[in-house]
């Protein structure tokens, strides 16, 4: 008997974790969102080294009241592209795109072309992507950097990188 009743105590403590455990699970916020920044390069004629970065913040307005209860974050595409251009059309790049000093991709063009071309370049290695993830789910923020070098014989040029990171975030206040 007195097993049975234990058997029975144990059983009931369970359930009660397992229910409290999907209560919590019920309050779990799903949603989406992006960072979206910009890096602004002016390349002078004869310019050989060229050396950019900025601060990716997971903080914006969909964010900020889970920052402190982030369950998972996923990064669902991690794209970038050339806009903006201006100066010597037969300008070009051989580039390096870092995150956090993890090499996400080395890339060479001609500015104007990719430029006028709209290319997207994607970055799509999963490991990389999850290691960026981690981070921004920990530290909210990452810094991406751009180097290389750049030709610009006839004239300067100027041209901005957007960096666009979309997100799959799950979130729970409790």
């Amino acid at each position: 008997m007195k097993n049975t009743i234990k058997f029975l105590a144990i059983i009931l403590i369970s359930i009660t974790f397992q229910s409290c455990d999907d209560v919590e699970g019920l309050a779990d916020v799903n949603f989406n969102t992006s960072i979206n920044e910009k890096i602004a390069f002016h390349v002078d004629q004869n310019q050989e080294d060229i050396s950019e970065s900025i601060t990716l913040s997971i903080d914006n307005v969909d964010t900020h009241d889970y920052l402190n209860n982030l369950e998972t974050v996923s990064i669902t595409k991690f794209t970038y592209k050339i806009i903006d251009f201006f100066g010597d059309e037969e300008g070009s790049v051989n580039v390096a795109l870092f995150v956090d000093g993890v090499s996400l991709s080395q890339e060479s063009f001609i500015v104007k072309q990719v430029n006028d071309d709209s290319t997207i370049f994607e970055i799509t290695d999963t490991n990389k992507l999850n290691i960026i993830a981690s981070t921004l789910k920990n530290n909210h923020q990452i810094t991406a950097s751009i180097s290389g070098t750049s030709i610009a014989i006839n004239d300067s040029m100027d041209f901005k990188v957007d960096i666009t990171i979309d997100l799959t975030i799950v979130a729970n206040p409790l």
